[in-house]
Protein backbone atom coordinates (compact mmCIF):
# COMPACT_ATOMS: atom_id res chain seq x y z
CA UNK A 1 0.00 0.00 0.00
CA UNK A 2 3.03 2.24 1.18
CA UNK A 3 4.55 1.48 -2.31
CA UNK A 4 1.42 2.46 -4.63
CA UNK A 5 1.31 5.84 -2.57
CA UNK A 6 4.94 7.01 -3.21
CA UNK A 7 4.03 5.90 -7.40
CA UNK A 8 1.17 8.18 -7.14
CA UNK A 9 3.02 10.54 -5.99
CA UNK A 10 5.73 9.88 -8.70
CA UNK A 11 3.40 10.11 -11.45
CA UNK A 12 1.61 13.06 -10.31
CA UNK A 13 4.90 14.52 -9.93
CA UNK A 14 6.37 14.05 -13.23
CA UNK A 15 2.92 15.44 -14.97
CA UNK A 16 3.33 18.41 -13.09
CA UNK A 17 6.51 19.16 -14.73
CA UNK A 18 5.63 19.82 -18.71
CA UNK A 19 2.76 21.54 -17.81
CA UNK A 20 5.50 24.00 -15.49
CA UNK A 21 7.77 24.15 -18.77
CA UNK A 22 4.54 25.24 -20.87
CA UNK A 23 3.32 28.14 -18.67
CA UNK A 24 7.33 29.31 -18.81
CA UNK A 25 7.23 28.77 -22.33
CA UNK A 26 3.76 30.46 -22.49
CA UNK A 27 5.04 33.15 -20.24
CA UNK A 28 8.38 33.91 -22.53
CA UNK A 29 6.31 34.38 -25.37
CA UNK A 30 4.33 36.76 -24.14
CA UNK A 31 6.91 38.68 -23.06
CA UNK A 32 8.56 38.81 -26.08
CA UNK A 33 5.73 40.18 -27.74
CA UNK A 34 5.63 42.74 -25.51
CA UNK A 35 8.87 43.29 -25.91
CA UNK A 36 8.53 43.89 -29.39
CA UNK A 37 5.45 45.80 -29.54
CA UNK A 38 7.08 48.03 -26.42
CA UNK A 39 10.02 48.71 -29.31
CA UNK A 40 7.79 48.85 -32.24
CA UNK A 41 6.04 51.74 -30.10
CA UNK A 42 9.26 53.61 -28.89
CA UNK A 43 10.33 56.53 -30.32
CA UNK A 44 11.20 60.22 -29.72
CA UNK A 45 9.11 62.94 -27.99
CA UNK A 46 9.77 66.71 -28.89
CA UNK A 47 10.87 67.76 -25.56
CA UNK A 48 13.65 65.02 -25.41
CA UNK A 49 14.86 65.75 -29.00
CA UNK A 50 14.62 69.61 -28.51
CA UNK A 51 17.48 68.94 -25.54
CA UNK A 52 19.84 67.07 -27.55
CA UNK A 53 19.47 69.57 -30.56
CA UNK A 54 20.08 72.56 -28.62
CA UNK A 55 23.26 71.23 -26.90
CA UNK A 56 24.48 70.40 -30.32
CA UNK A 57 23.59 73.89 -31.59
CA UNK A 58 25.72 75.00 -28.49
CA UNK A 59 28.33 72.89 -29.05
CA UNK A 60 28.62 74.26 -32.27
CA UNK A 61 29.96 77.56 -30.37
CA UNK A 62 29.23 80.96 -31.75
CA UNK A 63 30.54 82.39 -35.08
CA UNK A 64 34.04 85.12 -34.08
CA UNK A 65 35.75 87.50 -35.80
CA UNK A 66 39.70 87.99 -34.05
CA UNK A 67 41.28 91.75 -34.60
CA UNK A 68 43.76 93.46 -32.85
CA UNK A 69 44.41 97.18 -31.61
CA UNK A 70 47.71 98.53 -30.85
CA UNK A 71 50.72 97.83 -32.89
CA UNK A 72 49.87 95.36 -35.49
CA UNK A 73 52.55 93.94 -37.70
CA UNK A 74 52.01 93.43 -41.70
CA UNK A 75 51.87 90.08 -41.99
CA UNK A 76 49.93 87.40 -44.70
CA UNK A 77 47.91 86.01 -41.27
CA UNK A 78 46.93 88.94 -40.41
CA UNK A 79 46.68 92.93 -41.29
CA UNK A 80 44.87 96.16 -40.72
CA UNK A 81 44.34 95.79 -44.73
CA UNK A 82 41.96 93.21 -44.49
CA UNK A 83 38.66 93.56 -45.23
CA UNK A 84 37.52 93.05 -41.87
CA UNK A 85 39.72 95.88 -40.55
CA UNK A 86 37.95 97.58 -43.13
CA UNK A 87 34.36 97.18 -42.07
CA UNK A 88 35.54 97.67 -38.34
CA UNK A 89 36.74 100.99 -39.38
CA UNK A 90 33.58 102.09 -41.27
CA UNK A 91 31.49 101.02 -38.52
CA UNK A 92 33.14 103.22 -36.47
CA UNK A 93 34.72 100.40 -34.27
CA UNK A 94 38.20 100.94 -34.67
CA UNK A 95 40.73 103.36 -35.95
CA UNK A 96 43.34 102.63 -38.58
CA UNK A 97 46.28 104.85 -38.88
CA UNK A 98 48.96 104.80 -41.75
CA UNK A 99 51.64 102.22 -42.07
CA UNK A 100 55.35 102.81 -40.04
CA UNK A 101 57.58 100.24 -41.58
CA UNK A 102 56.35 96.77 -40.79
CA UNK A 103 53.40 97.96 -38.21
CA UNK A 104 50.14 100.16 -38.56
CA UNK A 105 48.57 101.65 -34.97
CA UNK A 106 45.16 100.40 -34.64
CA UNK A 107 43.01 101.55 -32.14
CA UNK A 108 39.69 101.25 -30.64
CA UNK A 109 37.07 104.21 -30.55
CA UNK A 110 34.79 105.49 -27.63
CA UNK A 111 31.95 103.67 -30.03
CA UNK A 112 34.43 100.30 -29.88
CA UNK A 113 35.26 100.45 -26.73
CA UNK A 114 31.33 100.81 -25.82
CA UNK A 115 30.88 97.62 -28.45
CA UNK A 116 33.07 95.33 -26.51
CA UNK A 117 31.70 96.76 -23.14
CA UNK A 118 28.17 95.04 -23.97
CA UNK A 119 30.50 91.52 -24.06
CA UNK A 120 31.96 91.84 -20.40
CA UNK A 121 33.16 87.88 -20.64
CA UNK A 122 35.36 89.25 -23.96
CA UNK A 123 38.65 89.96 -22.67
CA UNK A 124 41.76 91.68 -24.52
CA UNK A 125 44.74 89.42 -24.74
CA UNK A 126 47.74 91.19 -24.72
CA UNK A 127 50.55 90.04 -27.55
CA UNK A 128 54.40 90.42 -27.01
CA UNK A 129 54.71 93.50 -29.74
CA UNK A 130 52.25 95.93 -27.76
CA UNK A 131 49.17 94.94 -29.33
CA UNK A 132 45.96 93.13 -28.04
CA UNK A 133 43.92 90.22 -29.73
CA UNK A 134 40.45 90.75 -29.68
CA UNK A 135 37.65 87.97 -30.25
CA UNK A 136 34.16 88.91 -31.15
CA UNK A 137 31.20 87.18 -30.61
CA UNK A 138 28.62 87.19 -34.20
CA UNK A 139 26.23 84.97 -33.90
CA UNK A 140 24.73 81.85 -32.55
CA UNK A 141 22.41 79.26 -33.66
CA UNK A 142 19.35 79.16 -32.48
CA UNK A 143 16.20 76.10 -32.50
CA UNK A 144 13.29 76.95 -33.69
CA UNK A 145 11.01 74.06 -33.96
CA UNK A 146 11.65 70.32 -34.60
CA UNK A 147 9.73 68.74 -36.91
CA UNK A 148 9.16 65.21 -38.51
CA UNK A 149 10.56 61.96 -36.52
CA UNK A 150 11.78 59.16 -38.90
CA UNK A 151 12.33 56.10 -37.60
CA UNK A 152 15.14 54.34 -39.22
CA UNK A 153 15.86 51.06 -37.02
CA UNK A 154 14.20 49.59 -34.04
CA UNK A 155 16.79 51.85 -32.24
CA UNK A 156 17.32 54.78 -34.06
CA UNK A 157 15.64 57.80 -35.43
CA UNK A 158 15.95 60.64 -37.64
CA UNK A 159 14.78 63.97 -36.32
CA UNK A 160 14.43 67.12 -38.70
CA UNK A 161 14.54 70.79 -36.70
CA UNK A 162 14.85 74.05 -38.11
CA UNK A 163 17.39 76.77 -36.69
CA UNK A 164 18.06 80.05 -37.10
CA UNK A 165 20.65 82.89 -36.81
CA UNK A 166 21.05 84.81 -33.24
CA UNK A 167 23.30 88.42 -34.34
CA UNK A 168 24.97 89.91 -31.91
CA UNK A 169 25.83 93.16 -31.83
CA UNK A 170 28.93 92.79 -33.54
CA UNK A 171 27.25 90.28 -35.89
CA UNK A 172 24.77 93.32 -36.91
CA UNK A 173 28.26 94.93 -38.62
CA UNK A 174 28.93 91.52 -40.55
CA UNK A 175 25.40 91.19 -41.75
CA UNK A 176 26.00 90.40 -45.22
CA UNK A 177 22.82 92.39 -45.97
CA UNK A 178 23.12 94.74 -43.59
CA UNK A 179 24.42 98.55 -43.70
CA UNK A 180 28.71 97.67 -44.84
CA UNK A 181 29.01 94.77 -46.41
CA UNK A 182 27.26 95.47 -49.45
CA UNK A 183 29.72 98.46 -49.83
CA UNK A 184 32.71 96.35 -50.30
CA UNK A 185 34.16 94.54 -53.84
CA UNK A 186 33.02 90.97 -54.56
CA UNK A 187 36.12 89.62 -54.00
CA UNK A 188 36.18 91.18 -50.73
CA UNK A 189 32.79 90.38 -49.87
CA UNK A 190 33.72 86.43 -50.70
CA UNK A 191 37.06 87.11 -48.18
CA UNK A 192 34.31 88.44 -45.03
CA UNK A 193 31.79 85.40 -45.99
CA UNK A 194 34.69 82.80 -46.26
CA UNK A 195 37.33 83.74 -43.65
CA UNK A 196 35.67 86.40 -41.23
CA UNK A 197 32.29 85.19 -40.45
CA UNK A 198 29.64 87.68 -42.67
CA UNK A 199 26.89 86.20 -43.16
CA UNK A 200 22.83 86.91 -44.16
CA UNK A 201 22.08 86.99 -40.16
CA UNK A 202 18.88 87.99 -41.04
CA UNK A 203 17.96 85.54 -43.93
CA UNK A 204 15.71 82.55 -43.80
CA UNK A 205 15.88 79.61 -41.61
CA UNK A 206 17.78 76.62 -42.25
CA UNK A 207 16.41 73.31 -42.25
CA UNK A 208 18.97 70.18 -40.62
CA UNK A 209 18.48 66.99 -39.30
CA UNK A 210 20.01 64.32 -36.75
CA UNK A 211 19.88 60.84 -35.56
CA UNK A 212 19.08 59.95 -31.95
CA UNK A 213 19.30 56.27 -30.73
CA UNK A 214 18.34 55.48 -26.95
CA UNK A 215 21.75 55.26 -24.64
CA UNK A 216 22.65 54.71 -21.07
CA UNK A 217 21.67 58.40 -20.36
CA UNK A 218 18.69 59.08 -22.29
CA UNK A 219 18.43 59.94 -26.59
CA UNK A 220 22.11 60.58 -28.13
CA UNK A 221 22.97 62.01 -31.22
CA UNK A 222 24.41 59.32 -33.88
CA UNK A 223 28.25 60.11 -34.62
CA UNK A 224 30.42 58.85 -37.25
CA UNK A 225 33.57 58.11 -36.57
Amino acid sequence: MFEEEIELERKEGSGFGPVLLILLMIGLFVGGIGFVYFQSRQTVKPGEATSVIENKLKMAGPVSVTFYTGNVRLSAMNSPNDPHYKLLQKAGIIKISKATGDFVRVDLTPAGKTLLATFPDIKGVPLQEKATAYTLPLATRKLVSVGTVTKLTQEKFRVQYTWSWQPTQAGELFDVSGKYVPGFSTYERAQLIDHYGANYYHGPTAQAAIVLFKGDKGWEEVRAY
